[in-house]
């Protein structure tokens, strides 16, 4: 696990000194901020999508930076094991046990068996869902969005491969200025599209493989694979339903500046989709309700399926830990689609939930304090105090923030830009955390088991 972070950090710092060197600019008298640079590369490793630069990546960067980004971004969405694997396959003949091992783990498989042959698929998945996505893009921009590319064929290409490892990897990142794809609210088929891809990214390969190769039928997937589909399902469903319930039934949310008045039913689904794993957004969403933030929070934290291009805790370990609530409630043993969870999986699920809240809750007390109480932001300039129709930011914000980059969402209610270096620091250790995730970094520094325990002793609790 070390020599895989290693890797992974080797590459953010490439990819930043290559972000930072002005051929990779628009402009070569146009220059960004080093630790900018570093946000960026490190946004693009962990498949993030949060953007410090006000600018925003389309009118900072040129199409070399374009391109280093997308290949930050593959890279990425490939994840620690793919980086683990690339490097055994290159500079070992033979995997040994301790390599079989971490990568069995890694991609929660039950046998050693064909490892590279699982390598090569992944890869090769990889590849046909993202051509199939460019492809799809293009037809939409090509008939929809011509004057995207300036009438040029190529430039809808470059757009169409860009969105489409962007959105396989559910990473966030566009060429469409700052604002996201708020511009194409109303395109059912590109909302529809990214939505696909974001969702079979999420899931993972090894569920894809087995969804495929069962031929769709439910009863016939493993025991993972019915977990993760069954949690992808009714989150994306009732994400939906809260989202759009949150923003119209009570009164509706007039105050989005552009597109519809308030948010429909395919916004609340796109919302729905993109907020657990992949950042993109079709809504202002500095314009949206507390209450709406608070449950894409919720989502963000629990994220995309193990194995995926996704971040957060994990739908299984919701899941997990759901049922050992459930068992706990009804006293009887923890069990789902006829399997029982062992007591190790368990410990990991509760284990994980537990670091997490803990990194969220230590990264928003830092920020909280780098950025004091409320700041306002008018025209794209800071102020400390209010300003007539300026828009005030705070702890909302800030936790908004903090989720996003745990979880490698890359949403943002439009703060990012203006955070300190110090708030910075912060959110760049996120998600490169947050990519390699909790229990990966555990496995670096934990200590061997102690072969004996103390004698127990009740505690009163409640």
């Amino acid at each position: 696990m070390l020599l895989i972070g290693l890797a992974f950090l080797f590459v953010i710092l490439l990819g930043s000194l290559l972000l930072f060197f002005p051929f990779t600019h628009k402009s070569n008298s146009f220059s960004i901020e080093y630790i900018d640079a570093l946000f960026t590369s490190i946004s693009a490793t962990c498949v993030t999508g949060l953007v410090s630069i006000k600018e925003g990546v389309a009118d900072t960067f040129n199409i070399f930076g374009y391109v280093i980004i997308a290949i930050l971004i593959q890279i990425g969405g490939f994840g620690a094991a793919m980086v683990g694997v690339s490097i055994f396959i290159i500079f070992a003949r033979k995997l040994s046990f301790q390599q079989q091992n971490l990568i069995k783990e890694s991609w929660n498989i039950s046998n050693y068996k064909g490892l590279k042959r699982i390598f090569l698929l992944i890869v090769l998945t990889t590849f046909v869902f993202e051509l199939i996505g460019a492809t799809l893009l293009f037809l939409d921009f090509y008939f929809l969005h011509n004057e995207i590319g300036g009438g040029n064929n190529f430039a809808l290409v470059g757009y169409s491969v860009f969105t489409s490892i962007s959105a396989f990897n559910n990473a966030g990142f566009d060429l469409f200025g700052t604002t996201s794809l708020i511009s194409f609210q109303n395109d059912i088929w590109l909302n529809l599209i990214i939505a696909f891809l974001i969702i079979f990214g999420g899931l993972g390969y090894l569920v894809i493989f087995n969804i495929f190769s069962k031929k769709f039928n439910f009863k016939r997937f493993r025991f993972d694979a019915k977990v993760a589909v069954f949690m992808t399902f009714i989150l994306i469903v009732f994400g939906t339903l809260i989202i759009y319930g949150t923003e119209n039934l009570i009164t509706p949310n007039t105050s989005f500046t552009s597109g519809n008045k308030s948010v429909n039913f395919l916004g609340a689904f796109f919302l729905s989709v993109s907020t657990r794993t992949a950042g993109f957004t079709t809504y202002d969403l500095s314009c949206a309700r507390n209450s709406t933030l608070l449950i894409m929070m919720v989502l963000m934290f629990i994220g995309a399926c193990p194995g995926g291009t996704g971040g957060g805790i994990k739908t299984t370990t919701v899941f997990v830990t759901f049922i050992h609530f459930i068992s706990m409630v009804s006293k009887k043993p923890v069990h789902a689609f006829e399997r029982s969870v062992s007591k190790k999986v368990i410990n990991r699920a509760l284990t994980l939930m537990f670091v997490s809240m803990l990194l969220i809750i230590l990264s928003v007390f830092l920020i909280s304090t780098f950025e004091g109480n409320m700041n306002f932001i008018k025209d794209g300039v800071l102020y400390k105090e209010y300003v007539e129709d300026s828009s005030l930011y705070g702890l909302v914000d800030y936790l908004f923030e903090v989720f996003s980059a745990f979880a490698t969402v890359g949403l943002s209610t439009g703060y990012t830009p203006y955070f300190t270096n110090g708030s910075k620091i912060v959110l760049m250790f996120l998600m490169f955390l947050g990519r390699l995730g909790p229990l990966s970094i555990s496995q670096i520094v934990k200590n061997k088991e102690v072969p004996w325990n103390y004698a127990e002793e009740d505690v009163s609790i409640g």
